[in-house]
């Protein structure tokens, strides 16, 4: 019997901006030469238990709803973008971005996870964290990290 290192489902984490695209890119690349499904994860971040108060643009659960929208449509149009035959499921979860991505990771049975670095610095990181040191740490497989160039990109 011969035991296949290459993985056959890949788990990327996804937010907006040209440093998601790299990893997507990666990704379906990787998906596509060994047949590999690919599922792409949008994680809607609940800071507070009820988010909603801090928006006066989309007041109550429409918060929610609005963010779910966007994730759902950059998704979509990550998902257009793979070469052809690759398959690929898409998911939008609510929660803790790094314990969402493990344990999806874990129920989905995902192989690799594949993200990016968000150079947090400073207060931001003592605060907040990042997401990839949380992932790396608890994940029970494997995880590539694609290093972020330059300064932090906008959405």
């Amino acid at each position: 019997m011969m035991l296949s290192i290459l993985p056959q489902k890949i788990l990327i984490p996804l937010d907006a901006g040209e440093v998601r695209r790299r990893a997507f890119r990666l990704g379906a690349r990787l998906a596509q030469i060994n047949h590999a499904e690919l599922l792409l994860l949008s994680v809607i971040h609940d800071t507070f238990p009820y988010p909603d108060i801090f928006s006066f643009h989309a007041p109550n659960e429409d918060y929610y709803l609005t963010i779910r929208d966007s994730a759902r449509e950059i998704l979509k149009k990550t998902a257009a973008e793979a070469p052809p035959g690759v398959v690929i499921d898409v998911m939008i979860s609510r929660g803790s971005p790094a314990k969402v991505i493990v344990e999806v990771a874990e129920e989905e049975h995902a192989d690799l996870i594949i993200m990016t670095t968000h150079n947090t610095r400073g207060l931001e990181h003592a605060i907040l964290g990042s997401v990839t040191d949380k992932v790396l740490r608890t994940a029970t497989c494997p995880v590539l990290v694609i290093p972020m160039r330059g300064r932090r990109e906008s959405t």
